[in-house]
Order: structure tokens, then sequence, then C-alpha cells
């Protein structure tokens, strides 16, 4: 953080519970990182207006995730175009938050000046009058009149709200309230639609605050209109009343605390009002009100300083306790410390004007070579010269040994001098001659040089004044964001929506799924219209908390959400396409100039819109999957018809007979597993050669028809018994020149033959085979479970006698 903060409230305590949206902003806000980032992407200098809407902007596409571009079409562009595709999403956000915001900075500013002046008015008017008294209630209530009245007319409706809300202290309630209940249990075991329509008060905090501030005026949730002061009830005219009177039944103290508060308040809002529309920039925002914050703090410091902390208690709405206690915690232990240290932050070159330019750090290092310095003074002192009267030497020769001693050329000591110096050294490391003069110097520096100037007689003093002064400017700084956090409300509202739509349409895409795997058409309209409600209800709450905003631009902003659109591409969408309203009956867009923005047909046709592309993404995404799995099949396929069933045999035959004569024959005879491998092979081979050209000379199968050394006199077409003779002559003559090498004598075609119909032979007497079994287009059992496991241990007894003879002819070689 720029600085971190020191007065703060349990949700800045609380890292990382982002709850309360304007704390959470302006803790970005301060952020060293977020404003590097800021700056990096911004550009220049601009008005506080705008640079609050691109702030919001940033942290609603960068830790939000608000995106104005679909997935799959963010996923098809380049590097260079997904920056340039970021820097215009960015952009579009801002242009909407703009649009939604209009003057509303500007008035909430009017606003939070009508309210402090209020509250200076109301404690001098009420100070030390009987709240129970029905005049004090006659003025209260002509003061709430009065200042409602002093709102703009064109003003939006919801500052009388929030006026209200904030004189008679509702506001801060409900914050408290909303805080504590979205930090606590949540509930479970809800009802698809209870889960889905549930109000969600804690997500939204100051929109629930505006709403609850309706509910609390009208009776109902319902958007204002015009100004509300007009139709506000009797009953209600009494509840503000004695909500009002209740903020100012406290002692003189207190009533004087809280004027001082709204007097401070008003100074600040002074200064913003100033510069509004001047370009700035965080940091200059936060300078400058720092510099008014100090002199005003000052200066009402130094005026009343046994009411201080009670001001700033209501200030901050921080129990005093709690203030008194952090600032202890920083050094200050008199709240007129805090005032000094003010003082020295806004004029730093008058604080050290007589003095030398002394910061933080070049007090530190000096601070610790003092201590090193009296370190040594205490060492010779006490146990260089102790030790030293323990052996004998005279008390009257050490009694003029001190500190001078070491700023001597050492060859230039002699006698008691040298053993001194000695000594010393075996007790600590002892700086060089031009050293210790400096740290002598700066030492005199301190108690009789040019810093008593400042004041202070030892480093410690200066430290501590520097530890006021660092406490000073990080309370300047709290208090600065502070007072901007009452000035984010309504911005806040717009940043919560966008949050509050993103929510949804989490909550909404677990439902979709139900949706479209339930086969029963009438509980998918079921699920439909749950839909529709959720978006009949969230177009009400836009309206509530834009009044001004028409049908039209609602409409938009909705199908913009759920579409993850921009609002102008949304807009643009709703007026040249076809409305799932009038489906099967026209083509024709939704004409809303003549609906009310609650009119159903808008809610309807903006969730139908978002489930038919719902539907068309799901379409595509499961023709990518039917395709991604074709063509996976497709590589199987190539895979299997690119398999080499002979390699097996082929390869363990020429490793394993050279590794004998290293290794002896453990771990490389054939094994069973080796038999299932073969047999698996065995029967992909028969599979994979059926109607094939085989020569039966050499075995191999060509391509062309014709094999390449034997022409085509020798080639048959290739039925399974000729498929498992070309098999046994093939591996068995793998093995042969594996042993021998390449020049042995390969099995003939007959030899295989006679092989395999032994083997059958045998598998028949055994009654494993029948004579009905067609030899020449054997089943796939009969092939993988029958014969091929039978051939495989031909071939693997084979290996294991050749392995043999193999180890007998590498011991032989070996004797001689």
């Amino acid at each position: 953080m720029a600085s971190s903060w020191i007065l703060k409230t349990r949700q800045m305590s609380e890292a990382g519970k982002e709850i309360l949206l304007r704390e959470a902003l302006v803790n970005h806000m301060r952020s060293t990182r977020d404003r590097q980032l800021l700056t990096e992407i911004a550009e220049g200098p601009r008005p506080m207006e705008d640079i609050l809407s691109f702030f919001a902007s940033f942290w609603l596409y960068h830790y939000q995730g608000v995106k104005l571009l679909g997935f799959d079409e963010a996923q098809d562009l380049t590097i260079e175009l997904k920056d340039e595709a970021t820097r215009e999403e960015r952009r579009q956000l801002e242009l909407e938050i703009r649009l939604l915001l209009g003057v509303k900075f500007q008035e909430e500013i009017d606003v939070s000046r009508l309210v402090s002046e209020f509250f200076v008015d109301a404690a001098d008017k009420m100070g030390g009058k009987s709240t129970t008294d029905q005049s004090t209630k006659d003025m209260a209530l002509s003061l709430v009149k009065e200042y409602l009245g002093k709102i703009p007319t064109n003003y939006s409706p919801n500052h009388d709200i929030d006026f209200i809300n904030e004189v008679t202290g509702w506001g801060a309630e409900w914050r408290r309230e909303l805080y504590a209940k979205a930090s606590g249990l949540k509930e479970t075991a809800l009802s698809l639609r209870d889960e889905l329509l549930k109000p969600r008060d804690e997500e939204t905090a100051e929109i629930t605050v505006l709403t609850r501030g309706l509910s609390q005026v009208f009776g109902t949730v319902k958007y204002a209109e015009g100004r509300p002061m007009q139709s506000i009830s009797d009953s209600t005219w009494n509840t503000i009343t004695e909500a009002v009177l209740n903020r100012f039944s406290q002692s003189p103290t207190e009533l004087q605390a809280i004027r001082a508060a709204h007097e401070f308040r008003l100074g600040l809002i002074e200064a913003i009002e100033i510069d509004l529309e001047t370009p700035t920039s965080l940091e200059e925002y936060e300078a400058k009100m720092g510099q008014v914050v100090a002199n005003h703090l000052s200066e009402m410091i130094r005026a009343e300083p046994e009411s201080a902390y009670n001001m700033l208690s209501q200030l901050l709405q921080i129990n005093s306790s709690d203030i008194q206690a952090a600032l202890r915690v920083k050094g200050i232990k008199d709240v007129l410390q805090l005032a000094d240290g003010l003082m020295s932050v806004v004029e730093p070159a008058a604080a050290k004007a007589e003095g030398p330019s002394v910061n933080k750090e070049d007090l530190e290092v000096m601070e610790r070579s003092l201590r090193r310095l009296e370190k040594l003074e205490t060492t010779l002192q006490k146990q260089v010269k102790g030790m030293l009267r323990a052996k004998g030497w005279r008390a009257s020769e050490l009694d003029k040994i001190s500190l001078d001693l070491l700023t001597k050329d050492r060859s230039s000591l002699m006698g008691i001098e040298v053993q001194v110096l000695e000594t010393l050294e075996s007790k600590m490391r002892v700086p060089s001659p031009e050293d210790l003069k400096l740290l002598i110097k700066q030492c005199e520096q301190v108690h009789d040089g040019s810093l008593s100037s400042l004041g202070m007689t030892s480093v410690s003093d200066i430290s501590k004044q520097l530890r006021h002064e660092e406490a000073a400017r990080a309370v300047k700084l709290d208090l600065v964001w502070h007072f901007t956090i009452g000035l984010l409300t309504n911005l806040t509202r717009i940043v919560e929506t966008y949050m509050r739509s993103k929510q949804d349409m989490l909550r909404v895409k677990a439902l979709l799924k139900s949706i479209y795997e339930d086969t029963e058409i009438e509980l998918q309209f079921m699920r439909e219209e749950i839909l529709i409600d959720l978006t009949a209800i969230r177009i009400y709450e836009l309206k509530c908390v834009h009044p001004e905003l028409k049908a039209s631009t609602i409409s938009a902003w909705m199908h913009a959400r759920l579409a993850s659109k921009a609002l102008d591409a949304a807009s643009s969408n709703l007026e040249s396409t076809p409305s799932p309203v009038f489906e099967g009956v026209v083509e024709s867009p939704l004409i809303l100039d003549g609906l009310t923005f609650d009119n159903y047909a808008i809610a309807y046709d903006a969730m139908h819109r978002f489930l038919k592309q719902e539907r068309s993404e799901k379409e595509v995404k499961e023709e990518l999957v039917i395709e991604a799995k074709r063509q996976q099949q497709k590589r199987a396929e190539r895979k299997k018809a690119s398999l080499d069933a002979l390699a097996f045999v082929y390869t363990k035959a020429h490793t394993v007979f050279r590794a004998i004569a290293r290794v002896g024959t453990a771990g490389l005879d054939w094994t069973t597993n080796d038999d299932t491998k073969l047999a698996n092979l065995l029967a992909f081979y028969v599979r994979t050669s059926r109607g094939r050209s085989v020569c039966t000379d050499c075995g191999i199968m060509p391509k062309e028809g014709a094999c390449s050394e034997h022409g085509s006199d020798h080639m048959i077409k290739c039925k399974d018994l000729d498929s498992l003779a070309v098999f046994v002559m093939r591996s068995i003559s793998d093995i042969k020149r594996g042993l021998i090498g390449p020049k042995a004598e390969a099995m003939t075609w007959d030899e295989a033959k006679v092989i395999v119909q032994r083997e059958i032979g045998n598998l028949r007497r055994s009654g494993k085979l029948t004579s009905k079994t067609n030899l020449n287009a054997m089943l796939p059992g009969e092939i993988n479970y029958i014969v091929g496991p039978a051939l495989a241990k031909v071939i693997g007894q084979y290996f294991n006698n050749s392995l043999q003879y193999a180890a007998r002819r590498a011991n032989l070689a070996k004797s001689y």
C-alpha cells in the first residue's frame, strides 16, 4: 500500500474481506501496485470524476473478470489483437460507467456538504435542549425538511434517500449489519427457486442501503420519482425525526465533537470542489487533500486538544479508545504530538530551516554509531581498566586513559597505552582512528552542536520526532481516504450492479445444466420462468439505483451483461434482431418506446435471448467434442494401421542376446507376460492381414502386390491360417537372426505351416477347437484366447531355448 491504514474500521482490519465495496475500492486506490498499473494504462491526468470511472472499469476488468467479449471470441485472437481488445473492452466499460454515473459524483459532493451543514446547524440549535420536548421535535423536523428542500430538483431523487440515511444514521447501522451478515454462516438446503431468487443483500451493500432507505421512506421498495419529500407520510416523518433526535441526544461534549467533525468535512469538501474539473492523478489528489487535512486537523487539535479524539471518532466512526490505541502503537501518546507531526509534515522546510538537513536514514546510521561509541566507552572504563587494575597496573595511570587514546596512530603508542589497546581489542572490534574521530564528532554534534537547534539533545529524541511525523503522515492519508470513501456511494452502486450480474451469471449457469439435462418439458419451462423472474428482479433493482434510466437503456444493459457485450453493441443488437417474444408469429424486434421498464416482455426478451445464445454455444461445443472424439478415433486407427506387430519379437531378440555376456540370463528370459503381449499382437496381425497378398518365401506383405525379391510367382491371398504361418515364420526367423546374425537361415513357409497345423491339431485333440472351426476365417475368440496363446508359447519356448544356447556360448567364450 502507498500507506497502510492506521485508523481503520473492522472491514479494513480484516484483509481480503472486500464486502463493503467502498472501502475495498479505496484500498485498491491506495495500493502502490494498482497505482503503477493505472499509470501505465492511463493517458495522463484527468478530472477526478473521470479518474474514478477509469479506476472502476480497471478494477472490474482486472480484479472481477467483467468482460465485454465472449470467451470463444477472445480465443480466436492473436496476442496483439488480444492486447488491443483488452484496451477496447476497458474503454467501453469506462464509457458505460460514465454513462450510468453521469453527474452524480458532483451531486454527491453537494449532498455531502448539505449533510455536514445540517449537522453543524442542528448541533448549534439543539445543543442543550431536551429531545423529548415537542418544540425540539418540531425543530428537528423543520431542519430535515429545510435541508432536503435545498437539494436541487434536477438531482437524482436517490440523493434525498441518501441524505435521510445519513442524518438518521440508518445507513451506517445497515452497513454494520450487512458486514456482520456477510462474515457469518450462510444458509444451506434451500430450494432451487429460493436459492436463485433470495435477496443476497450482503453482496451489494450500497444498493441494499438504498433499497432499505426506499422501503423505510415509502413503506415498500419502489424507485424514487420527483422529489421524495412530497410523498413521505406523517408517520414516516415522525420515524425520521425520532432517529435524528436519537443522534443528538448526547452529552454537550459529544455534540461538540459531531459539530467539529462536520466542520472538518466541510473544509475538505470545499477543497475538493475548487479543483474538481482540474486534471489530476490519484497521487496529486492524495497530496493536495493531505495538505488540507494536515492544516485543518492540526489547528483543531491545538484549539481543543481535549476533544480531538472524540472529533476523530465521530469523523471516522471508530471508537475513540481504538484511535488512541492505534496512535500509541506509532509512538503518539499525546494528541498534541500528532499536531506537531502534522505541522512538520505541512511545512517541512520551515521546520528544518534552522537546522541541518537530516533524514530518517541518516539518523538511524548516526544512532547506531553513537551506540557503538557508548559500548566502546563502557568496555574501556569497566572491563579493560578493571582487568588491568587486577593485574597490578596503577590506577592513577589508568585514569589518564580515555577514548582519545584510540584516535592516535597505533605506531605512536607506548607502555600502558599498548596494553590497554590490546586488552580492548580482545574484548571487541576497535574502529580505526579515523572512524573513531568521526564517531566522536557526531556525538559532539548531537549533544552540543548543530543538531541542538532542532530542540533535541539526543538521537533518540530526533528519532521519536521522526516517528511522530511518520505517524502524522499516515494519519493524514487515512483521513483523506476515509473522506473519499464517503463520496463513492454512487460509483460503488454502479460497480455493484456489474458484480451482481457476474454472480448471477454463475448461479444461472448452474441452473442451465439442469434445464438441458431434464427431459421433462414442463420442468424446463418452470426453470426458465425462474430465470425470467430473476431478470425482472434485477431490472427493478437497476431502476431503483438509476431511476433516470429509460426502459430501452435498462433492457440494453441487461442484454449486454447476459451476452457479454458492450452496451452500444447490445443496444444495436436489440434494435436489429427479432425478439423471442414474437417467435413463431412475426420477425420483429421488441419496440420499447411504449413499454414501462418493468414490463414482463422486457425480462422475457432478455432472458430468452440469453437462453438461445447458450443453447447455440452448447450445440457448437457438443459438435466440437464430437469432432474431437472423431479425430481422436482416426488417430487411433492410423496408429493401429502403422503398428508393426512383429516388432516386439524383433526388438527383444536383437537386444537380449547381446546383453547375456554382460548380465547373464537373469531377467532376460521369456515370461507369461510376454506370452500375453505376443498373443494380442498375433490377433491384431491376423485381423489386419486378411485378404492381403503375402509372399510364401519370405512372409513379406508388399503394398504393390508383388514381392520385391521373389516376384509374384509365390504370392497368395492371405487367409487366417496363412497369417498364422507368416507370423510364426517371421518371429522364429527374427530370433535366429538375433542369436546368430543376419546370415542365419530363415524358417521356411512350409516349416511354419507344419508348426501351426501341429498346434491346431493339439488344440483339437484337447477339445479347445472342433472340426467345425474354419481355419481360414476364425472367430475373434478362437484367435484371441485359444490359437494365439498356444502359438505365443511355442515362440516363447524357442526364444528361451535360444537364450540358453547363447548363455552356454558366452560361458564357453569366457573360459578361453
